[in-house]
């Protein structure tokens, strides 16, 4: 009898031991954003700020909606980690400028280097990759992607043209959402891996559902991954256990490494994005390793192609809804090309009618909701004491939409 009751004493205070280290974990941060001043929204228990419901709602909206109610800055937690929610143009420049160096940092958490992307590396990694990357987009680089851009154009423009013909009906009704997704993807795998791809035809089919699902991997729309959400923002751990990337996304990885090697083997130099990658891997020093490099190719396509196919989908949706606006465009354009019949680097930049269209199309269709960044140093912004791990939320969604901002 007093066997049992010593390991029925024992397992008592196991739980009660493992449920007060549960409690100190989950609110190890309480009271960093309670000592800002700031309007929170309250946590629940030990679990959090709401919104949980994540799959029952349209984020961007619910914050455009707490805005309105708690005013431009305000705080909450997700899950362990407190956040800063702010569309404070003077606070927004201050943490992106003026204290840049004390906000570096997109996330807090430390992943495998074969996962580590540029957008989630931290201090000296990510210095050492923006490094990297930012020849990549050169005037002169820029410049030499228009051929092989104009290259695919034309061939999505003859098959949109080719479909419409086939079409018996006298509406001609053309889905243009996979046909821009497939242009934008076809338009990257050429320009930075220097792969020929039809995706905008329908073809390439798995390489096309690796891009697409490493995007849509990120989205909360299911019970599964609304779960996983939370369980990531309650035990950032796990996430760098199990890496920030879905599986998808590391067969781009493999792609990326798969390309790099066969160009290694055959001597050959192309000038791009992937030739600057294997370039690097001849000098890299720590904290880069090769399969760090390998990651790049899944940001860049990932990031690249929804987010341009999200914004082409939109320009074309609200031209084709006001034609008034479109005739102005069509018309800047012959003004401007003239005989030449070709957007040039140089003619490019005097397409300022268009070019207001397609920030227009931005400002209202983000396709990027918010952007982050996290307090690496005990900070003080607009008077508002920021420590050290705390999470700065700019939402672009609901900043566009503010009408003091935009009016109209």
């Amino acid at each position: 009898a007093s066997t049992t009751m010593d390991l029925c004493t024992l397992l008592l205070t196991l739980a009660v031991i493992g449920l007060v280290a549960f409690y100190w974990h989950m609110t190890r941060f309480r009271g960093s954003l309670e000592q800002t001043g700031l309007p929170m929204v309250k946590p629940f228990l030990c679990f959090g700020s709401p919104p949980f419901l994540l799959n029952k709602i349209h984020y961007h909206e619910w914050y455009q909606e707490k805005f309105r109610q708690l005013g431009r800055t305000f705080a909450r937690y997700d899950g362990i980690g407190p956040i800063i929610a702010t569309i404070d143009p003077e606070l927004i420049k201050e943490i992106t400028v003026k204290q840049f160096d004390n906000f570096t940092d997109v996330w807090d958490t430390d992943f495998p280097p074969d996962h580590t992307t540029m957008d989630i590396a931290k201090g000296d990694t990510w210095r050492a990759l923006r490094k990297l990357m930012s020849p990549t987009f050169t005037s002169g680089k820029l410049k030499g992607m228009l051929e092989p851009i104009e290259e695919i154009s034309e061939k999505t423009i003859a098959h949109i043209s080719e479909s419409v013909s086939k079409s018996s009906s006298k509406v001609h009704e053309v889905d243009m959402k996979p046909l821009v997704q497939g242009f934008a993807l076809d338009t990257i795998a050429r320009v930075a891996f220097g792969l020929h791809t039809n995706v905008h035809k329908g073809e390439n089919k798995e390489f096309a559902t690796y891009a697409f699902a490493a995007f849509s991997g990120f989205m909360t729309e299911t019970w599964d991954k609304m779960v996983m959400y939370h369980l990531m923002q309650h035990f950032p751990t796990v996430a760098a256990m199990v890496g920030f990337w879905p599986e998808e996304a590391l067969k781009l990885r493999q792609i990326t490494h798969d390309v790099m090697k066969e160009r290694d083997e055959k001597n050959v130099h192309i000038g791009d994005f992937i030739d600057r990658l294997r370039e690097f891997k001849k000098v890299k020093e720590p904290p880069i390793t090769d399969g760090m490099l390998d990651a790049q190719g899944m940001i860049f396509i990932s990031a690249g192609f929804e987010t341009t196919a999200n914004t082409l989908g939109s320009l074309i949706y609200h031209l084709a809804t006001h034609p008034h606006v479109q005739q102005k465009v069509l018309e800047e354009i012959s003004d401007v090309v003239g005989v030449e019949e070709a957007i040039t680097h140089e003619n490019i930049k005097d397409l300022h009618y268009l070019e207001a269209c397609i920030n227009e199309t931005l400002r209202l269709c983000p396709p990027i909701s918010e952007h982050d960044r996290t307090c690496t140093n005990d900070s003080e912004v607009k008077g508002i004491k920021i420590k050290k791990g705390i999470r700065i939320q700019l939402s672009i969604y609901a900043s566009h939409y503010d009408p003091e901002f935009f009016p109209n």
